[in-house]
């Protein structure tokens, strides 16, 4: 594989731990060591796949729940099989096991088809072997023993075993308990020695049992003997068990043969589930420290927001870094134990991730194609050379210069350090200067003045400062791109209480210069952390208030939204218990007037009263009338736009999803003859269905003309019979049914609970008298099996006692 950072490089980035944590998330042996020796690739068309993969996997792990079994390591068994050996039990499951995972892993990816175009492409190689894992699986169980099922003859063998095992124990069990040898017994069990049922025998009693002594106690006291009354079933069960181990033994040649023909492709579905595990791996760890996804552009470039150093944990602070076409170079300076190292391991790793197809700890990443990431890190002395730090250092850098192009990032740390200031500043603008001739995008810290100033010349170069507090000197480990940062060598040591006349003669000594330069630096510096201050306090001030608006404009929607659900479920809801209550209302009319052998009767005043009720329930509720609602039933136009309405035309009351029949036009609004019920409507609620015809059409004109408002005649559904509508003023809490009988009264009763229904009364009391309870009784009966009847009982004793009975009626809405 083509590499696109050498170990050394990866071990001073702290790779390490990196490859760490991406093992820990692993479910399989190779998985895992194949995450602790991943190395990034500078294959960037294998960058990509991985990159989508891991974000594929984040996604079915976020929208599906997706997750991978743990298997163990079966790549030697498969290896072991295909040479024609048998395998063991435990072996064999494993196999089993590991293939089914893979299988469910595929499956799971397959079934998210167009989601996961990566992972899908990812899983082409594999093919599902489930003639292997259902024969392996219905034949050993989890713990790798050989099932009965898994053989006919085994089956067999094994309930000859038990059963010789049973008679031989039973033998053993009686001569223990016999009379006849208690004396010779040591303790009344059986156990078993050698696989064979023996009996604990004194030692001094040996000759009263005979038999085969096949054990002795430590102390020499208790001989184990298996009795001749044993002896030929006890061969019977070892020649039975010696059966039994050959053919778990020809059971698992068989299994063996059969994970050896499926060998190659055992290995391909093993090597998808692999894969598939790291991917996973990798989505965990994504998801673990907040990653996103970077950006892969063809451009070598390096852009980081807000990333922080993933090994820093909470103690991280976010950094942002632009390496691209303008910015070919940072130079990084400011005082030690500031974050520079920092800032440069961000930047490699953030490069050296993307490349093993992992995801940056950032708020944004853009990533570009490198061939290689050279690094200049830490110490290198080598002492076993006898080697300086200079000197390994100039080692390096000259490793580095012959190897700089274009796709080259470079991270170099304290350049031209270790040897006199001036010599090592001159030889690092040199070669900083080579970098930039061969296009490498190069990160470099420096408390070089000079380099602070080549970094202040030059179009593609920015300098860059680690932030610090001005009052405590304490860092912040940001960075600022911009302007170079201050050694605060002087500040430092007063800090660290340095003598004060020390640290006096020390700036004396700094020419006039120099000082002069780190004064008018310490001055922008300071005016720029206040002003960055200021600029932050800005922004988070103006992204509480976008966030406050944010919040009150879903608030809003949110309550908007919720109040017109609200209005329509009510609705709904109140529609469905007027036709539920009218459909009862007619029904129970309609038994009424079937058991009186006449039209059945509903009153005026109760079908008015339902409509007043009903829409003071709308206006109490604040239901909207939907004037503008479509139904489905193809009904015509609203009424407003086409000509006047007539007695007998028919109409659909859209709020209430109910037909109807025109009494009367009323100007902004219709009086409906709806069932049993009369119902004032807007003009807007209603649809045009068409004109009644013959009398029921007749009859309405007419009663129009005579005021509408009273007593009418109203044709049935299939124009025969005419239902009255008589008004009633009101309905009583009790009535009085003594001296009739149960179908006499049942009527009077249905009728009063009808009205009382209409008025709201309740509770009721009936009043029946005691004579043979039969009236009683069956008006209970009648009572309890009534839908709007509840809490039926007898009255108590200042109620009418037995006489009497009492109840409460159920709301019709509810």
């Amino acid at each position: 594989m083509n590499r696109l950072i050498d170990e050394r490089g990866l071990e001073v980035l702290d790779f390490g731990r990196i490859r760490e944590r991406y093992a820990g998330q692993t479910h399989a042996p190779r998985s895992h060591a194949r995450a602790l020796a991943c190395v990034p690739t500078a294959d960037f068309t294998q960058t990509r796949t991985l990159v989508g993969e891991t974000a594929e996997m984040r996604l079915l792990a976020r929208e599906r729940g997706f997750g991978m079994t743990r298997i163990d390591d079966v790549d030697e068994a498969v290896a072991t099989a295909a040479r024609g050996v048998a395998l063991a039990a435990r072996e064999l499951r494993a196999i089993a096991d590991a293939l089914a995972a893979a299988a469910a892993a595929v499956r799971g990816i397959r079934e998210a088809d167009s989601e996961v175009p990566r992972l899908r492409h990812r899983c082409a190689p594999f093919r599902a072997l489930p003639q292997v894992v259902d024969r392996i699986t219905d034949a050993i169980d989890e713990r790798g023993s050989v099932l009965d099922r898994a053989s006919p003859a085994l089956a067999r063998i094994r309930r000859g075993i038990a059963q010789a095992q049973d008679d031989a124990r039973d033998r053993a069990a009686a001569i223990v308990r016999s009379a006849r040898y208690a004396r010779a017994i040591q303790d009344a069990i059986v156990t078993v020695r050698d696989g064979r049922y023996v009996v604990p025998v004194k030692a001094e009693f040996q000759g009263e049992i005979q038999g085969i002594v096949h054990d002795t106690s430590s102390s020499g006291q208790t001989l184990f003997i298996e009795p001749l009354e044993t002896l030929e079933t006890n061969n019977r069960m070892r020649a039975l068990q010696v059966q039994e181990q050959a053919e778990i033994a020809r059971i698992l040649a068989e299994l063996s043969s059969l994970v050896g023909r499926e060998a190659a492709q055992i290995a391909i579905d093993v090597d998808v589930y692999v894969d598939l595990d790291l991917a996973a791996a990798r989505a965990r760890v994504a998801d673990q420290m907040d990653a996103v996804a970077p950006e892969l552009v063809d451009e070598p470039v390096v852009q980081i927001v807000d990333g922080c150093h993933l090994l820093l944990g909470e103690r991280a602070v976010p950094q942002s870094v632009d390496l691209g076409e303008e910015t070919r170079m940072l130079i990084v300076s400011g005082p030690n134990m500031g974050g520079k190292t920092v800032a440069l391991k961000l930047v490699g790793l953030a490069v050296t991730m993307t490349a093993c197809g992992m995801h940056v700890p950032a708020a944004a990443a853009r990533v570009g194609r490198f061939i290689r990431v050279c690094t200049d890190i830490g110490d290198e002395q080598s002492i076993a050379q006898n080697a300086s730090t200079f000197s390994a250092h100039l080692r390096r850098l000259a490793e580095i210069v012959d190897a700089a192009d274009d796709r080259t990032l470079i991270l170099i740390d304290e350049i031209g350090s270790g040897t006199e200031p001036n010599a090592g500043a001159a030889l690092a603008v040199a070669v900083l200067e080579r970098f930039l001739e061969r296009g490498a995008r190069v990160m470099a810290t420096t408390h070089a003045t000079e380099l602070k100033l080549f970094g202040a010349g030059h179009p593609h170069v920015a300098n860059a400062s680690v932030r610090f507090d001005p009052e405590t000197y304490e860092p912040t480990y940001q960075l600022d791109v911009g302007s170079p940062g201050q050694s605060l060598a002087f500040a430092l040591a007063r800090r660290m209480r340095l003598d004060r006349q020390v640290v006096a003669r020390a700036e004396a000594l700094l020419g006039s210069q120099e000082r002069d330069y780190e004064r008018a630096l310490a001055e922008v510096t300071e005016e720029r952390i206040r002003a960055t201050r200021e600029r932050e306090e800005l922004a988070r001030e103006r992204a509480h208030l976008r966030s406050l608006e944010d919040n009150a404009r879903r608030r809003g929607e949110t309550l908007d939204r919720e109040r017109r659900e609200l209005a329509k479920n009510a609705d709904a809801r109140l529609a469905e218990a007027l036709r539920q209550f009218t459909a009862e209302l007619e029904k129970r009319a309609a038994e009424r007037g079937e058991r009186a052998g006449r039209a059945p009767k509903v009153t005026q005043g109760q079908a008015d009263l339902l409509a007043r009720t009903l829409d003071q329930m709308h206006r109490d509720l604040g239901l909207p009338r939907h004037p503008e609602r479509v139904d489905g039933h193809g009904h015509a136009e609203l009424v407003e736009a086409q000509r006047p309405l007539t007695p007998g035309d028919r109409v659909h009351v859209t709020s209430w999803d109910q037909d109807g029949t025109v009494i009367e036009d009323l100007g902004e609004s219709v009086l409906v003859q709806v069932g049993a019920m009369r119902l004032t409507v807007p003009k807007g609620d209603l649809r045009r269905k068409g004109v009644a015809a013959g009398r029921e059409g007749a009859a309405l004109r007419q009663a129009q003309r005579d005021g509408g408002r009273q007593a009418q005649r109203d044709t049935s559904r299939d124009g025969g019979g005419e239902a009255a509508l008589e008004v009633v003023s009101s309905a009583q809490t009790e009535i009085d049914v003594r001296g009739k009988r149960f179908v006499e009264a049942e009527p009077l009763v249905e009728r009063w609970i009808d009205d009382a229904i209409m008025l709201g009364h309740s509770p009721l009391r009936l009043i029946h008298g005691k004579g043979t309870g039969l009236l009683g009784r069956g008006l209970q009966q009648y009572l309890k099996a009534h839908p709007f009847v509840q809490n039926v009982r007898y009255g108590n004793a200042d109620e009418g006692g037995g006489g009497v009975t009492v109840f409460e009626l159920r709301s019709p809405t509810s």
